[in-house]
């Protein structure tokens, strides 16, 4: 399948793809490395970029800056949010519309990199991931078809993360797992460890010292004066270091998951792999992707205003620091970009404390229980018509978990739309339908509407019938302090805006308001590394401005 798709992307190259504009003497990098770290948004960005003294000061002070950045689709989650960033297209057209979904004809839900045809190279009985949903081409894929001696290498805390970043090509894709370190996916025939080879005396050290960790303790004590005391729901919860459990939660576990060691690790994996694969070495343009996930994990557990981020992001700046140091290192050309997947807002009962009256927690469940009765009641049905993922994607189903058949499809929908838009949670309620009939016509992000925002969210077959955007403020999360107690606003700009920082020697340093969606990365990074890109993308090349650069058409 893989080949036959190679051999395809070969075939739009030789006939259809956008030519390059004319080159100068310039020389391309050796090596683009894109880092993308998850949670990163404007907000955590232009927080702590002055606050700090090693890699997010040199970011901020030697990068192109582009500080209106943003992911311009509403379902802003982690995988779709990847999608985006070497794809140079929306989720709706990259085929990732959502962390998961549900498939009515199966009765199942899917993984957003869920694929069958590939095991786990260190625990076949593992859940089976891999590129296939991805249902268009990346940076890495156009190089690879056009140059093939380059290498494309993918790295994260995160399946999906890499997954999404490296492509159908990619000569490595990894991520991290708890206690065992950085696996891959295999293909039927690949020896996993040969495949496991560039990380083996890394993940060997990981595994030695996995019952050793220390507790994630204050790097930076200022971050003490964040301590704080709050209720959630009937739990009582202190947030600070080392993390603490809540008594109601500690009989089930006593340990909390080191969330500092995983960035770290991450860009340790990272260097070893381009030492490994000798990239920026070899006279070609290699393209590296890192994906740093802690921020997301302790965003969604702890918090983004707490000791716990406002640590994370000190470590996290030493982490970048040591790792743009060892890329100047190289000796090679290296082009840098930093961006975020999405941002993040805070929790809610927080955000209250803070005089955001609009800010509160719904029971999920609750919630879709008391629109399956009003709906049950409207219709005079006997069973619950509508499934919720994630409190966003809404599927009509009969009592077998299974599309419905008209006319009562279209009845149950249009009702469910209704009593959703009555609900005072509820901003707004859109059918796929008419998500999918939309066509954006807008170029920035304050021009967006919600119809235009979810519209770029969407695909028949994968997207719910109806997508929900709540209120700002409003959570539907659960309560599971240090694991997860904070969701994703949403189409909300804490969390569509983003920074976009390019790294290059060549480039001088400034900051551009103007806003620029993340889809332009991809065909920003191709026309420097002079690869030609399809004629489809939603972004479009932006000049970075380095002299003697080629310039975008």
């Amino acid at each position: 399948m893989q080949s036959a798709r190679f051999a395809t992307i070969v075939a739009i190259v030789a006939s259809s793809l956008t030519a390059v504009p004319a080159i100068s003497q310039t020389p391309k990098p050796d090596l683009v490395v894109l880092i993308a770290i998850d949670q990163f948004g404007s907000q955590l960005f232009n927080k702590w970029r002055a606050s700090v003294s090693n890699g997010l000061k040199h970011i901020a002070s030697e990068g192109i800056i582009y500080s209106n950045a943003f992911q311009s689709h509403g379902v802003t989650e982690t995988c779709p949010g990847h999608s985006t960033l070497l794809t140079g297209k929306h989720p709706g057209r990259t085929g990732i519309v959502a962390n998961e979904w549900f498939d009515a004809q199966t009765g199942k839900d899917i993984y957003c990199v869920a694929d069958s045809t590939f095991t786990s190279a260190n625990n076949p009985q593992a859940r089976k991931v891999g590129p296939g949903l991805l249902t268009t081409d990346t940076l890495g894929d156009w190089l690879k078809a056009q140059q093939p001696e380059s290498r494309v290498v993918a790295v994260s805390g995160k399946d999906r993360a890499s997954i999404t970043m490296g492509g159908h090509q990619a000569d490595a894709v990894f991520w991290y797992e708890d206690n065992f370190g950085f696996t891959t996916f295999l293909a039927a025939g690949q020896d996993a460890g040969v495949k496991l080879a560039p990380v083996a005396a890394l993940n060997s050290r990981i595994q030695a010292e996995a019952k050793t960790v220390p507790p994630w303790t204050y790097l930076d004590d200022s971050c003490r004066s964040l301590e704080g005391e709050y209720k959630l729901g009937d739990v009582t919860w202190h947030s600070k270091l080392p993390p603490e459990i809540p008594q109601k939660e500690g009989a089930a576990r006593t340990n909390v998951r080191p969330l500092h060691i995983m960035d770290p690790l991450t860009a340790e994996a990272a260097r070893q792999l381009v030492a490994y694969y000798q990239l920026g070495k070899r006279g070609v343009t290699d393209l590296l992707a890192v994906s740093f996930s802690a921020t997301d994990f302790i965003g969604h557990g702890y918090g983004t205003q707490g000791p716990e981020m406002c640590d994370h992001i000190h470590r996290l700046d030493v982490v970048l620091g040591e790792f743009l140091s060892f890329l100047d290192g190289l000796g090679s050309r290296v082009l840098v970009v930093v961006t975020g997947d999405h941002g993040g807002s805070d929790f809610a009962e927080r955000l209250a404390l803070q005089s955001f009256a609009a800010a509160k927690r719904i029971d999920g469940k609750t919630f879709l229980a008391n629109i399956n009765t009003d709906l049950k009641a409207n219709l005079s049905l006997n069973f619950d018509p509508l499934l919720s993922p994630d409190m966003v994607q809404f599927y009509a189903v009969d009592d077998k978990r299974r599309s419905l058949d008209e006319p009562l499809r279209s009845r149950i929908l249009a009702a469910a739309i209704d009593i959703l838009k009555g609900r005072p949670e509820v901003e707004e309620a859109f059918a796929l339908s008419d998500l999918l009939e939309h066509k954006v016509v807008r170029s920035a992000p304050s021009d967006y509407s919600l119809l235009d925002r979810f519209s770029q969210s969407v695909m028949r077959g994968r997207s719910g019938d109806i997508l929900v955007a709540y209120k700002a403020g409003v959570s539907t999360s659960r309560i599971l302090p240090t694991r997860f107690i904070m969701g994703h606003a949403g189409p909300y700009a804490p969390d569509t805006s983003v920074p976009i920082i390019f790294l290059w020697r060549q480039a001088r340093a400034q900051t551009r308001l103007q806003p620029v969606d993340t889809t332009s990365i991809a065909p920003t990074l191709a026309n420097i590394m002079r690869i030609t890109t399809p004629p489809d993308l939603d972004g479009h090349c932006l000049d970075i401005g380095y002299e003697g650069a080629p310039l975008c058409k």
